[in-house]
């Protein structure tokens, strides 16, 4: 179905001072009234609209008692102001950039109109130091989102540009616990510093011209020349990362999730960082009811069972709390589990202060295209077919799609009405999740076998090696929208395509003064 997105004129931008504590919010609304609000607070106007002001400063972060960092972030948070909003408003999200470097914010998973989809370079220019953006969305889509920059990803949000939005659908049944858990990952060495090519250089100089670093010790973590030499990317990538952050917290001080016996929970899990996670809920049934924020028909209950959450995706869950104790969900990188690993304390009223119990163990995933029922759905007569090889050519340092890297990339073209399928394949040996701009898709198979359960329809979709997927869209959004590895160093590595509307006319001007790095 066609959908019609509002696009408005820009609005003058009020940003107030703030800092890790408290974001001090200045909002323009109705009648120029100006209102001070707590961090996480709106205020809805009478016709429905809600207006953000996010500034992109650099702030000193504290992930714990004893690990700082100098992280960039939306007004002074990690992650970044919540932004929360009912379905049918009309959402305004004023971005200031106090950077030194060029930025820009890209509200993942929704369906902008292209203009407001925040990527440099194919969208927009980037926000240049000392100015100022403003997006407009119309929330006619309910689901859990969220936004980060889209400049530069790969050092950007992994040193703190990410935030969750949420539109609250109509008739909702109302949750006692809804809370959003954000996975990330930190590295004390500060990745954030250093690029893929530098890593390829550490990789195959054996890191000469680095003698500061030459030996670095954080914590536990020690690296030197001859540890690193003869690593491949995804190696120093688990030797790198080490601290595990759940909502901007290190696992020493991760907040606890206060239960009630009785009480039912929807937990929004949301992964902005850079590996597969796995989920693990001790001793509770609970169902997941969305993939990237939309419905799972007739979802049942399971229990014992994990379940991955790949870069970019997002899964909601409902559980009943009707097993008093204090509980530790388990969250572990697949790939780096000895490193990156925490418990989310679930901690029930009068078990305050006792240890956490984690249950046992099972070695049972969630395969998403057996669960729910199976429900007829009308995509149409495919109109366009595509396909998308997934591949290296150097071991995993650099990645292509179709033998193709970014800028020089593969471009599907499509004109509006198209219903297109895209044939995915796994070519390599490391996990990537392909994220498309601006459409929504639906899996309809996996390995050959059609999907036998709920219909899943997505915005990123975790490929694991060897496997392969059969996707469709109905090209109803016209623009020029990346498709591409939600690893932002895969993306930084080449893993980047585009699908292009074959009539549709950008809105911009790319500058030629301005270092627009959508990648």
């Amino acid at each position: 179905m066609k959908k019609t997105y509002i696009v408005g004129g820009l609005l003058l931008m009020a940003i107030a001072g703030c800092s890790s504590e408290q974001v001090d919010t200045e909002i323009e609304r109705g009648a120029n009234k100006q209102v001070d609000l707590e961090q996480g607070e709106q205020m809805n106007t009478k016709d429905g609209e809600v207006v953000f002001n996010l500034k992109v400063e650099e702030t000193q972060w504290m992930f714990d008692d004893e690990t700082t960092t100098e992280a960039w972030t939306y007004n002074g948070t990690i992650p970044g102001e919540e932004i929360r909003v009912q379905e049918g408003d009309k959402v305004i999200v004023n971005v200031k950039n106090d950077l030194e470097v060029p930025t820009s914010l890209h509200l993942h998973g929704f369906p902008v109109p292209n203009e407001m989809d925040g990527v440099p370079g194919v969208t927009q220019n980037a926000i240049m130091p000392g100015e100022e953006f403003t997006y407009e969305y119309q929330t006619d889509v309910p689901g859990t989102y969220w936004y980060h920059s889209h400049q530069d990803g790969a050092t950007q949000v992994d040193k703190g540009l990410y935030g969750v939005f949420i539109v609250e659908p109509e008739g909702e049944d109302v949750f006692d616990v809804d809370e959003a858990i954000v996975i990330d990952e930190f590295s004390s060495m500060d990745m954030g510093e250093m690029n893929h090519g530098d890593m390829d250089g550490m990789e195959h100089e054996n890191m000469n011209g680095m003698s500061e670093m030459d030996e670095m010790e954080h914590g536990e973590m020690t690296m030197s020349n001859e540890n690193m030499d003869g690593m491949s990317h995804t190696e120093m990538m688990n030797q790198m990362y080490d601290t595990m952050v759940i909502n901007g917290q290190a696992p020493t001080q991760v907040e606890t999730i206060e239960a009630k016996e009785g009480d039912k929970a929807k937990l929004r899990i949301v992964n902005t960082g850079l590996f597969t996670q796995v989920v693990s809920i001790p001793e509770h049934s609970f169902k997941v009811t969305h993939y990237d924020g939309q419905d799972v028909n007739q979802p049942s209950e399971i229990s014992e069972t994990k379940f991955r959450i790949a870069p970019a995706e997002r899964y909601d869950i409902e559980i009943d709390l009707d097993n008093p104790g204090a509980w530790g969900i388990q969250v572990y990188a697949e790939k780096n589990q000895e490193r990156l690993n925490t418990l989310i304390p679930l901690v029930y009223d009068g078990n305050e202060g006792q240890d956490l119990q984690t249950g046992d163990s099972s070695s049972s995933f969630l395969d998403i295209t057996p669960y729910g029922e199976g429900k007829d759905i009308d995509l149409g007569d495919v109109t366009k077919e595509f396909d998308m090889l997934l591949g290296t050519d150097d071991g995993g340092d650099t990645f292509t799609i179709n033998s193709k890297q970014f800028p020089d990339h593969e471009i599907y073209e499509v004109d509006e009405g198209d219903v297109v399928k895209v044939t995915i394949e796994n070519d390599t040996d490391v996990d990537h999740p392909m994220h498309l701009h601006g459409e929504f898709f639906n899996v309809i198979s996996k390995n050959g076998e059609p999907i036998q359960g709920s219909p899943v329809l997505k915005d990123t979709l975790n490929v694991r090696p060897d496997e392969t997927y059969e996707i469709v869209f109905e090209a109803s959004n016209p623009g020029n929208w990346m498709f591409h590895c939600h690893e932002f160093h895969h993306a930084e590595g080449g893993m980047i395509a585009e699908v292009q509307y074959t009539e549709f006319e950008p809105s911009f001007t790319p500058d030629p003064d301005i270092l627009n790095k959508p990648e």
